[in-house]
């Protein structure tokens, strides 16, 4: 297996000439220059954009410009894994059986399983694309890109033969039970955190819904009316076109895929990020979309009320995605503002009525 990179300077033109030769990007000529434009530090990431000179036998399709994903030490300290993280497991068995999927293209993902770190080589789509800065929620246009390229994502995997096989895994009865109780258990001591910060009626519906425990979860224990979802598809996770009439949308950051229901995508990049008057003028508008691009991709045997009822279903385990925030350590500013958010949803959605029933 490839040496893992470790910082950008790590990426010389002997190292990228090998990398993108070994990978099959280049069969010609090689790199001679790699120029660091910019470094950041993330949470559980350092990210570099880099710019590439070569040779002038080089074939002019050679990537320009590249992006560096590579651990943050201090996130993730060094020490062996007992298995391969999600992101390098997705560019090199998943995104590959997926025909021109609407995703950065990866030219080297390695794995050290002695340092339990990663790096991840993808095209810098930086000169073409953007994303929206955050907070500032996206343009009624971006969530239709982002509503399009999910039902792409999402038609292409749904009842996939492969889903619990080579891609993802299916949860079973027991691993549902278990995140039950793990969910309870996380929400009390939470609960307790907050203390008076968590009214009585807000604490009723945590009760109520943890009394249907592991009711939630069930229908992920078979691979009818699944597909393989992002986890994490907040807008910024989202690449628009500068062009907005001439580009398509790409979906990065790729951490937290696993097996779901689809509109589970939709209802984290809306009820946990959006407050009730947005959701009120374009919640139903994006998920009817996010329908019809399933259907106009091949997906049958589920009507508008299933993908409906999914979505609602969705609101509900999302009311625990802020309780395993703030249990991981997570920044308050976000599992507070989401926790708001999810509650709201939760009302506005008449979600008792789908536990109750």
């Amino acid at each position: 297996m490839p040496d893992v990179i470790t910082s950008a300077g790590e990426v010389t033109p002997q190292w990228l000439t090998e990398t993108l030769r070994r990978n099959g990007f280049l069969d010609s000529g090689s790199v001679e220059s790699v120029s660091l434009n910019e470094s950041r530090t993330l949470t559980v990431s350092i990210i570099s954009h880099l710019e590439i000179e070569y040779s002038r036998d080089a074939p002019s399709i050679a990537p320009k410009r590249l992006f560096l994903k590579i651990s943050n030490p201090e996130f993730q300290p060094g020490g062996a894994r007992e298995y391969l993280p999600n992101e390098f497991k997705f560019y090199n068995v998943v995104s590959g059986l997926m025909p021109d999927p609407p995703l950065p293209r990866c030219f080297d993902a390695a794995f050290s399983e002695k340092a339990g770190s990663t790096h991840l080589l993808l095209e810098d789509l930086s000169e073409t694309h953007y994303h929206p800065p955050p907070p500032l929620p996206p343009s009624l246009a971006e969530c239709e890109g982002s509503v399009d390229c999910l039902a792409r994502i999402h038609a292409y995997w749904w009842e996939h033969t492969q889903l619990g096989l080579s891609v993802g895994k299916l949860l079973s009865e027991p691993a549902v039970e278990q995140i039950a109780r793990a969910s309870a258990d996380t929400f009390n001591r939470f609960a307790d955190f907050l203390g008076d910060r968590l009214s009585g009626s807000r604490r009723k519906i945590f009760d109520k819904v943890i009394a249907t425990f592991p009711r939630p979860w069930v229908r992920l224990t078979q691979a009818k009316g699944l597909t393989l979802t992002h986890g994490d598809a907040h807008s910024w996770n989202f690449l628009y076109p500068r062009e907005s009439q001439n580009g398509r949308v790409y979906l990065f950051d790729w951490q937290t895929w696993h097996v779901h229901i689809g509109p589970r995508d939709l209802a984290y990049m809306i009820t946990l990020f959006w407050y009730p008057e947005r959701r009120a003028r374009m919640e139903q508008t994006l998920l009817k979309r996010y329908h019809q691009g399933l259907l106009s991709n091949g997906v049958s045997n589920y009507t508008w009320d299933d993908c409906w009822k999914d979505y609602r279903w969705s609101a509900i385990r999302n009311l625990f995605i802020p309780v395993t925030q703030w249990s991981r350590g997570i920044a308050v500013w976000l599992w507070w503002s989401q926790l708001e958010k999810a509650l709201l949803a939760f009302e506005d959605l008449n979600c008792m009525e789908l536990i109750e029933s």
